[in-house]
């Protein structure tokens, strides 16, 4: 009787500390992975958030489009962006030309990327503006 007290007194078995450090290592496990998932959607979500911002400052940058459309491209604070216009519709007799704007944005190498459009109307020259006045 007192060498099976003294066992129990003993410790935990090697297949209680097995099993104790597979259930931690699983948790653990886990853990990595639910802390990875949420830093690469803070990490995304910033990236967006950059790249949102930066399209809205190229549409906010044109008040018109020239005549003959637009086209720019350039890169900025590790992000690539195009800006082109194109006529929206047929030209009027009378009222504003539209054009439609379209700022793209990517990153990560271009796996990622948005596209934000507007209308803008088209520059007319001093001439056309005296026309219309006429």
């Amino acid at each position: 009787m007192k060498r099976a007290a003294m066992r129990r007194r003993g410790g935990f078995s090697l297949l209680e500390v097995v099993v104790a450090m597979a259930i931690m290592a699983m948790s653990l496990g886990a853990i990595y992975r639910a802390g990875g998932g949420a830093l690469r959607g803070v990490l995304e979500a910033e990236a967006r958030t950059r790249a949102t911002a930066l399209a809205l400052a190229l549409l906010d940058g044109q008040w018109s489009v020239p005549p003959e459309g637009l086209r720019s491209s350039g890169s900025a604070g590790g992000m690539n962006w195009q800006l082109a216009a194109a006529p929206f519709q047929p030209r009027r007799e009378k009222g504003w030309a539209l054009h439609r704007v379209e700022a793209s944005v990517s990153w990560d190498n271009g796996r990622r990327g948005l596209k934000l459009t507007s209308l803008l109307p088209e520059r007319r020259s001093p001439l056309d503006s005296a026309r219309q006045t006429e």
